[in-house]
Formats: structure tokens, C-alpha cells, sequence
């Protein structure tokens, strides 16, 4: 008995080895489950049910061979899992509680220590829309019952004297991620933030010390989406950061993350960012992305997986600096300072960049693809709004987002001085605190002293400076109270005579100016005088400023060309011709009174040393002004881009020189630089007190009128227009003549001399005679006109002379050009006078010829000489004298041709031979068995020879010459004789009766016959060629019945 007993206790003790050495629950794959559970009434469980409260059959085993005498506690544990309520037993050391593959949450759990003295367990659950519980122990319930509420963490502990000897692990099998790593003693396992069920269990307990029954990476996952954005420092860069990449990276929930930015401004996008970035590539939890522009953005930040959405998040940066330079700028004077101070005035006392804001009401001053670092299109217009337009009231929008993002921001302002009401706006409305602004006033050139002379031309300036400051004060206390602009300076030109007034009402504030001494006050100029000693009122030099500029290097230089759009190819066709350059200063083109003769009258002073160049005022550019485009043309002068500030091109190209209307870029030029002054007396230009200084001029011409002095009105003929010319006290003072007299109807220069008896000729200068001639290219439009018999057109291009206008210039005689081109499909167009265009644009027709003469006294003093370069055939000899330069009826284009004056009796540019090639007529042969052949043209041989076949009939075209009148021709035909006469293309002689034509006649009609005879010769049966004849003869033979078996027809010019 006793023995049998003791077999039992073995027995007992081997199958309770065998438990404890049970495999444990294995690792199940992940992301095997949904997070979408379906209510399913609970049942009792089943036992056999092998996927529920049973080990996982695929959970790792723990290999471990324990003695029973060191064993660890039991830990047995059960869940209460949905659609089945509680596990009917207790799993225990590692095997798996709960469910995987069926996407049952799990709801509750309880856990024990069975026959373990001096060792408890607690535990807690994070439960669905509860979060974490309290702690529960030995064998009480963790989570919630009856609730359909899914434990999605959980954290257990052992206690007790005995808890320090052993560790407890535990592991969970969450949904969508599967199993997690093995936590411990305490810390959590599962997920927060996710919603994602608890689905199953492991819970082991193990020696101090001993190795833990898996990885223990990744036991618990918190919501891995908690990225933020920050800004680098004052950069326009920022900062993601993505705390869980690690995580992320490891559960594979994501391989990149779009992150896109927006800026908005009243509903439209006007800035945009858009970044992908790879999760694996980085090496730590943040990335840098270049947003590039300072405001308030709006980020999109997308998680994706195979570049399918699995996350996507929302949140705002305010990107700020401490500093602004904030330049809402008009006018062209104010952009150069601001452009040639940017590098000076980018940089805070500590070294940090002060980034500009720019925005231009004249936008085209600036190249906005090429801005230099540190400055900016206002943000609050789209790059392309940028380049076109502008916004005050988006700039001052602006402002204000950037005083909210930073109220600490300091705002240097940089304005028109005559703009000085934008303060108000600026930031008075935006309520920007004193000392967190600046105000620097950037002259406009001569408005500023106009305006502000005007403003103080009364005999108590102090009063109106008190009147200007109170007003000015009054709405800006109330701006401050409303944050609104008052309505009397709500306009960006209200209140320019403020310029001075801003300086008292704001310390600190910098007035830039070219020139300090051209204000002038009502009393006697004292007030004037405290306005130019004013340590406010900073004198500024563009060409020391451009120095300075030099001096930082070219890459500053460089930057500011490409800034500036700078072309410094302007003048090349002067460097290559080897010829100065003179730049004529245009003012708004309806006050250019007189452009013509002004324009003549330099070239005249001047002549072909130069090449000459338009500069416009950049409010009215010559692209607008086709008739200015025109007017230029005609006068063989080039365009400048007016959007260019003159001070910069004199700065590029300091050699050249400078002649025109009044402008303030005088102020900038050097004496060398200076010519003519247009429409401007002497006196007047150098009166004192005048805004801008002349003194530096050359010579100023005007128009002589009836207010003129009548001694030297005389010297001008009667019904003449005639301009002064007066000389500066330099130039007197080296040559022998007073002044001159420059004739708008002999284009002559006459210089003058006071003698005893009245005035005395010195000397006569004229400009250099000769032809101006402009093409229109197909493709390419209008181009500049050429002189000195250079190429107009183009060669080697295959483009066509669409059009032409020639233009003869500073004519020594009475006379004038007279021309007419040949088109395709249109032929000969009537003559038109110089200056007219001939051909035609827009038609994509090709000029194929033209005929060129000239008229009254000039026609009997010179020869005007042209060549037409022609596809295909290259250049052709030279016509003379209305003759016929290029093709007609061949259908070729006329590329280019050359223009030139030759005095009488002197020799031509070159080779005269064969200057057209024309087609002018065609003639169709009906020859007996043959029938009608093919037309042929002038000189070729209509009909057969050596066959003695007779032509029967025939017809001629109209030649095609540009002039009126007919060809006209007759047939002599077989048995019946002289037919009448036809013309144009009708047929003489018969078909159809087999009868010859055995002679011709033919003659010419209207202006035709006065510039051409026709000749004509026939092809005789028996005789051969026969001589040639001339108009109204007849070619063949009468009376002889011989027919006639070829003919050929050609015109020729008269002498």
C-alpha cells in the first residue's frame, strides 16, 4: 500500500514537472487582427474552442529546464473576451489568455499568484474612454464587464517581501499591430492613443536576473502621430519633429510624410511648400524643410505608406523674425537707395539677418526671380502679384500677422517720402508700440523739394509746420485707439507736404536726399535752411553708394545686376561699331514737345560718332506707346528699357553720355556725362534754388518763339521752327561763336557771333545724310531701325521682310523717298511716301521685292542705290533709282536688304548686274496634237521646235509690274488672218480646227507702256528663229503659209 502510494506521489510529481515545463504562447504575426469589432452575445465557453482561452499554439515556448526546488511562482491569469465573456479556466506561466485572428477585444482581466506566500500581483488596465484604472490585486477584475469598453494597455507588479527576488514579464497582442515586445515590473504593454484592443495575454514570472522570455523592444506603443513644427532660430526654415519615428519605422505604420504649407490672404493661396520625406532616410526624430517666406503658414502633414494616406494631421506656424525692413516702395529714385542700401542695412548688431519685405508699385524695376537672400515679395501677394502689381492695404494686412505672430518684432519702415501717409497705415492702424518702429523717407527726386517748397512758401513756416504735426498727431492717436486709418490719410499720396513734419513727430526718423540745399521757405528761406542742417536729413550719393557696392565684391555686384534685371548688353551694337554712346532722357511721353527736332538737333551736334539710345520715363514705357516705338524707328534710335533706373545704367556704363528733358538724373551724372538739355533755356536751368542741378550741362536748346528776343527770332526764316542753342560759360570760353540756331526744315545748325552790325555766321553743321531703314521680320517684329547702309533684315535665318518704312534723313535739298514693295499673293503695292510702312504685318506675307526713288531736288543730286538678299539666291546686284531689287513670281522670300545715297556721278556700292529676277508675265502654247502645254514666263520659249508642230493659239498675263494699263496681242491665223486684238490672258487663234498661227503682234497700254516696251521674236517653219521685234510689229510670217512653232516674249525697261 505504501509503495503504491509513493508510485502515486512520482507519478504526481512527473506530471507536475511536465506542466511547468509547458511551451509558452509563441509570437503571433503581426497585424493579424482589425480594429473593428462586432458585438456578439457571449456564450459559455468552450473548452475545445483551441483559439480561445487556451495556449496560442504558435506562442514561443520558454526553454528553460527548472528544477521544481527553484522553480518560480505560478502566475495563472484569464480575460473576459467580447462575444465570449470570461475564459472558463485560469491560463497560467506564458501560455497565451485571450484570442488572435478573430479580432476580439479583450475586457477584463484577472490574475493570481496561486500557492505563493509572501508574493502578491496587482495590475491595472488603460481602458477604452476611461484610460488608466486603479491598481486591483490577487485575483480581482481589471477593465470593465458588460460595457463593450476594450483594455488597450495594461501593467502589472509583483509585491511583497518575496518581489524582489523575480521579475514579472508580461506581453499583449494588440490589434493591427499583433504581438508587442515583453514589458516589466510595472511598465506598460499595449498601446494608448490608437484604440486598439488588447486581443491576448502572456504573463510569465522568472528568477532576478534571468534572461526575459523575449525582446522586450517595443512592449508598448504610444501614439506615434505626436509630431510638432518648429522654427529654426529666425530662419525661414522649420523644424519636424517626429518624436516615434523609431516606432513608426518599426511597426512599418509608414515609410514618409508630406508636409505642405500654405499662406493665405482673404481666401486665396498666395505662398506654397510641399516637402516628402523619407522616414527611413532619418537619422534622428527631426527634419529641416525651407517654408522660405516669413507669416503664418497652414500645414497639412500626411503619413504615408506605398504613397497611400494612413494618417493625415492639421497645424499652424507663425515662421517671425525680431527685425523686419518693411519697403512698400513707389517710383523709380526711392527703389535705387532701398536697392543700394539692402546690403548695408540687412544685418541687426548681433550679426542676425533682417529680412526685407519688398513690394514695388513699378514692379518691372526689379527681377523677382532673382531677389537676393534676406529679401522677399510681400507674402501676402503670389509671386506672379508680385511681379506685376501691388497692395498697400496687403502689405499693411501683413504687417499686422507679423506684429501677431511676434508682438516683441521691431519694423523698420523704408517709403517714398511723398508716400509718408502709409505710416499711418503701416503701423499706427496695426498699433504698433513707439520704439518697436523706424521710419526711413527715401526722396522721390524733384517732388520732394516741389512738395515741400510748396508746402512752406508762406511767411510763417513754423506755424504750418505746427498745423501739419498736430493734424498728423491727432489722427494718430485716434489710429492707435481704433486701430483704423483716418480717412484724411488713408490715401497713399494724402499728406506729402508732411515729409518735413514726420521728422518732429517721430525722433529717430532718416530723411534721404540727393541734394540738402534746394529747399526754399516763404521767410526768406530761414525755415529752409533748418530743413538742410537737419542731422535728420541724410545727404546720400548714388555713385558713392554704387562704390560702396563695388567694394563688397562681384558677388554683391553681380547680385544687384540680376536684382535690377540689368542688361549690360544695351550699348553693344555701339562697342561693336566702335562708336560712343548717347543716351536721350525721355520724360512722359505726352510731354515730349518737339522729340523730332531735339532728337535731330543732338545727333547734328554730335553725328556719327555716336549711336544713339532712348531712356523713357518709366511711367509711360515705349512698349505701351506703339506711335513712340515708331517715332523711334523712324529716327534710327534704340530703346532703353525704361524700368531701369538711369543712375544704374550710368553706373554700368559710365562712359556714356546724357542729353534730353529735364530729370534728376542729372544729380547723379558727372560733368563728363553731361550734353544737351532739351526745351530748357539757359536761365532757366541754372536758376538758383532749382531742384535739380544743371550746371554740369553742356548746352541747352529751346524753342524760338514770339516772346523771343526779336534779334534773334530774325535770324530764323519765316515760317521756320527754329530752336535756340545756348553753350555753358566752359564751352564759351574756349570757341569762337555766341550761341546757334538750329532749322527744323534744313536740319542746319547755324552758329552765331555778335558783330558790330548784328550777328555773323561762324560756321554751319549739318547731320550726316542718309536713310533709315526698319523691317519687320517674320517671328520677330519690328526691328531697330539700321543706317550707314547696314543690313536691314536678317541673313541666314530664313525669315522673311514682312514689311518696310524708310526714312530719309538730315536732307541737304528739297526732296524726299518715295517706295513700294512686292507681297506675296498681293503683288505690287502702290508707292508710299517716307515714313509710311509698305508690305504688311500680321498677314504672315513676304515682302519678295522693292522699288525705291526719290524725288524733287534730291532726285537730281543723288542716286539712292539697294540690294535684296533673297532665299535661296543670297544677294543680288544693286538697283538704282526705282529699278526692281529682289524675285517676283517665283515665290521668294526677300530677307534682308541695303540702302545708300551716292552723289550724281559717283560710283555705285557694288555690282549692278542682275538686281531683280522676275517673272512678270506667263504664256500658255496650243500646239497642234499636243494640245495647251504648261505656262511659261518671260524670255522662255513657249510652244516646240525641231518637231514641226504649229502653235494654234496662245495666251499672255497681265504683267504683274505695279503699274496700270495692259498687254495686248493679236494672231494671224491660217485661212483666216489678222484676228482682233485681246488682252490679259485671253486666247488668240483657235483650237479645235487644226489651224496655225503664222504671226504676232503685240503692244503695251497705260503707264505700262511708258516705262517697258515689249519684245517678242517667233520660231518659223523652215526659217528658225527670226529677229526680235518690238512693240506693235509683228513677229512671224504673212501671206507664206508658214506656222509658226515657238515664240518668246520678254519686257524691257525704257532709258
Amino acid at each position: 500500500m505504501k509503495r503504491q502510494f509513493r508510485t502515486f506521489v512520482v507519478l504526481i510529481s512527473c506530471f507536475m514537472s511536465m506542466l511547468l515545463l509547458s511551451p509558452l504562447a509563441c509570437w503571433a504575426d503581426q497585424n493579424d487582427g482589425s480594429n473593428e469589432y462586432e458585438f456578439v452575445p457571449e456564450t459559455q465557453y468552450d473548452s475545445s474552442d483551441q483559439t480561445a482561452a487556451v495556449a496560442d499554439e504558435t506562442a514561443p515556448s520558454i526553454d528553460a529546464a527548472v528544477e521544481p526546488k527553484e522553480a518560480a511562482p505560478d502566475v495563472s491569469y484569464k480575460s473576459h473576451i467580447s462575444g465570449i465573456g470570461w475564459e472558463s479556466t485560469f491560463t497560467s506561466n506564458g501560455s497565451t489568455s485571450g484570442t488572435t485572428g478573430q479580432s476580439r477585444r479583450l475586457e477584463a482581466l484577472r490574475v493570481t499568484l496561486p500557492n505563493s506566500e509572501d508574493l502578491g500581483i496587482e495590475y491595472r488596465s488603460h481602458v477604452q474612454n476611461e484610460g488608466w484604472q486603479d491598481w486591483v490585486s490577487d485575483g480581482s477584475v481589471s477593465g470593465t464587464t458588460g460595457k463593450r469598453l476594450q483594455i488597450e494597455a495594461v501593467e502589472l507588479k509583483l509585491t511583497g517581501e518575496r518581489a524582489t527576488s523575480y521579475d514579472l514579464y508580461y506581453r499583449i497582442h494588440a490589434s493591427n499591430f499583433g504581438w508587442l515586445g515583453w514589458a516589466s515590473n510595472g511598465s506598460t504593454a499595449g498601446t494608448t492613443g490608437w484604440s486598439y484592443a488588447v486581443e491576448a495575454i502572456q504573463i510569465v514570472i522568472v528568477k532576478k536576473g534571468e534572461a526575459a522570455p523575449g525582446d522586450t523592444t517595443g512592449a508598448y506603443v504610444p501614439y506615434v502621430f505626436n509630431c510638432s513644427l518648429s522654427q529654426v532660430g529666425e530662419t525661414t526654415k522649420v523644424t519636424l519633429n517626429i518624436p516615434q519615428v523609431e516606432d513608426i519605422n518599426r511597426l512599418g505604420i509608414a515609410d514618409s510624410i508630406r508636409v505642405a504649407g500654405s499662406m493665405s490672404y482673404r481666401g486665396k493661396v498666395t505662398r506654397s511648400v510641399s516637402s516628402t520625406i523619407a522616414l527611413g532616410d532619418l537619422d534622428s526624430s527631426s527634419s529641416e524643410i525651407e517654408f522660405s517666406d516669413y507669416g503664418p503658414f497652414d500645414v497639412t502633414l500626411q503619413y504615408l505608406k506605398n504613397g497611400n494616406i494612413v494618417h493625415e494631421d492639421h497645424q499652424s506656424i507663425g515662421i517671425s523674425a525680431s527685425e523686419y525692413n518693411l519697403a512698400p516702395l513707389s517710383a523709380s529714385f526711392p527703389v535705387v537707395l532701398y536697392s543700394l542700401s539692402f546690403w548695408d542695412i540687412g544685418t541687426s548688431s548681433a550679426g542676425t539677418t533682417i529680412p526685407s519685405i519688398v513690394m514695388l508699385d513699378r514692379p518691372s524695376a526689379y527681377n523677382w526671380n532673382s531677389l537676393p537672400s534676406g529679401m522677399y515679395g510681400l507674402p501676402y501677394l503670389t509671386r506672379e502679384e508680385n511681379a506685376s502689381s501691388s497692395s498697400y492695404q496687403a502689405f499693411a494686412d501683413y504687417v499686422a500677422t507679423l506684429y501677431k505672430i511676434n508682438p516683441n518684432a521691431k519694423f523698420n519702415l523704408y517709403i517714398n517720402d511723398i508716400t509718408c501717409s502709409l505710416i499711418h497705415r503701416m503701423i499706427y492702424a496695426n498699433i504698433i508700440p513707439t520704439g518697436q518702429y523706424s521710419i526711413r523717407l527715401l526722396s522721390d527726386g524733384s517732388a520732394t523739394y516741389v512738395f515741400t517748397n510748396e508746402a512752406f512758401d508762406v511767411k510763417d513756416p513754423d506755424s504750418k509746420q505746427a498745423e501739419l504735426i498736430a493734424l498728423w498727431n491727432a489722427a494718430k492717436n485716434k489710429e492707435y485707439e481704433t486701430g483704423e486709418v483716418s480717412k484724411s490719410y488713408s490715401d497713399y499720396h494724402d499728406h506729402w507736404d508732411s515729409m518735413y513734419a514726420v521728422l518732429s513727430i517721430e525722433p529717430g526718423t532718416q530723411w534721404w536726399m540727393t541734394r540738402t540745399n534746394l529747399f526754399t521757405s516763404g521767410d526768406d528761406n530761414a525755415f529752409a535752411n533748418r530743413i538742410a542742417s537737419d542731422p535728420n536729413v541724410k545727404k546720400v550719393n548714388v555713385s558713392s553708394m554704387l562704390t560702396s557696392l563695388q567694394n563688397r565684391g562681384e558677388d554683391t555686384v553681380q547680385a544687384f545686376k540680376a536684382l535690377y534685371n540689368f542688361n549690360d548688353g544695351y550699348f553693344d551694337a555701339a562697342t561693336q561699331q566702335g562708336k560712343k554712346v548717347m543716351m536721350l532722357l525721355g520724360t512722359y511721353v505726352s510731354y515730349e514737345q518737339n522729340f523730332d527736332d531735339y532728337a535731330n538737333l543732338t545727333e547734328v551736334i554730335y553725328g556719327d560718332d555716336y549711336l544713339y539710345y532712348y531712356k523713357g520715363h518709366p511711367n509711360t514705357p515705349t512698349g505701351m506707346y506703339p506711335q513712340k516705338q515708331e517715332q523711334l524707328d523712324r529716327l534710327g534710335i534704340t530703346d532703353v528699357d525704361s524700368s531701369v533706373a538711369a543712375e544704374l545704367i550710368l553706373f554700368f556704363n559710365p562712359e556714356i553720355g546724357l542729353s534730353g528733358y529735364g530729370s534728376s538724373t542729372y544729380n547723379s551724372a558727372s560733368a563728363d556725362a553731361a550734353g544737351g538739355l532739351w526745351n530748357s533755356t539757359k536761365s532757366e536751368a541754372l536758376k538758383p534754388g532749382a531742384a535739380i542741378d544743371y550746371s554740369i550741362m553742356d548746352w541747352f536748346a529751346s524753342p524760338i518763339t514770339e516772346d523771343s528776343d526779336a534779334a534773334i527770332r530774325s535770324l530764323c526764316k519765316q515760317d521756320d521752327s527754329c530752336y535756340l542753342v545756348e553753350f555753358s560759360d566752359a564751352i564759351l570760353a574756349t570757341t569762337n561763336y555766341d550761341f546757334a540756331i538750329y532749322s527744323h526744315d534744313s536740319g542746319a545748325l547755324t552758329y552765331f557771333k555778335k558783330g558790330e552790325s548784328g550777328y555773323d555766321v561762324v560756321k554751319v553743321s549739318r547731320g550726316s545724310l542718309d536713310v533709315l531703314a526698319t523691317s519687320h521680320v517674320s517671328n520677330d517684329g519690328w526691328q531697330t531701325a539700321s543706317k550707314d547702309g547696314n543690313v536691314s533684315g536678317t541673313v541666314g535665318q530664313s525669315k522673311a521682310v514682312e514689311a518696310v518704312t524708310l526714312n530719309l534723313q538730315n536732307a541737304p535739298y528739297d526732296g524726299s523717298l518715295e517706295y513700294r514693295t512686292h507681297v506675296s499673293d498681293y503683288g505690287w503695292q502702290d508707292y508710299v511716301k517716307e515714313g509710311e510702312v509698305s508690305g504688311t504685318t500680321g498677314q504672315s506675307k513676304s515682302v519678295q521685292a522693292i522699288q525705291i526713288r526719290l524725288t524733287g531736288e534730291m532726285a537730281n543730286r543723288y542716286d539712292v542705290y539697294y540690294r535684296a538678299h533673297v532665299q535661296d539666291k543670297g544677294w543680288l546686284g544693286w538697283a538704282c533709282n526705282d529699278q526692281v531689287a529682289g524675285t517676283t513670281g517665283f515665290g521668294l522670300r526677300l530677307e534682308a536688304y541695303q540702302v545708300v545715297l551716292v552723289e550724281k556721278g559717283s560710283p555705285a556700292p557694288g555690282d549692278t548686274n542682275q538686281p531683280s529676277i522676275q517673272r512678270t508675265f506667263s504664256i500658255k502654247a496650243h500646239v497642234s496634237n499636243l494640245g495647251w502645254q504648261e505656262p511659261v514666263y518671260e524670255g522662255m520659249t513657249a510652244g516646240t521646235t525641231g518637231r514641226n508642230l504649229a502653235i494654234e493659239a496662245l495666251t499672255i498675263s497681265k504683267p504683274d509690274l505695279g503699274y496700270s494699263g495692259n498687254i495686248e496681242y493679236r494672231a494671224h491665223v491660217q485661212n483666216i488672218g489678222w484676228q482682233m486684238w485681246v488682252k490679259n490672258g485671253k486666247v488668240a487663234g483657235t483650237t479645235g480646227k487644226s489651224l496655225a498661227v503664222e504671226a504676232v503682234e503685240m503692244k503695251l497700254t497705260g503707264d505700262l507702256a511708258k516705262h517697258y516696251d515689249v519684245v517678242y521674236r517667233a520660231h518659223v517653219q523652215s526659217k528658225g528663229w527670226l529677229n526680235w521685234v518690238k512693240s506693235g510689229e509683228y513677229a512671224g510670217t504673212t501671206g507664206e503659209a508658214l506656222h509658226m512653232e515657238a515664240l518668246e516674249v520678254k519686257l524691257v525697261e525704257k532709258s
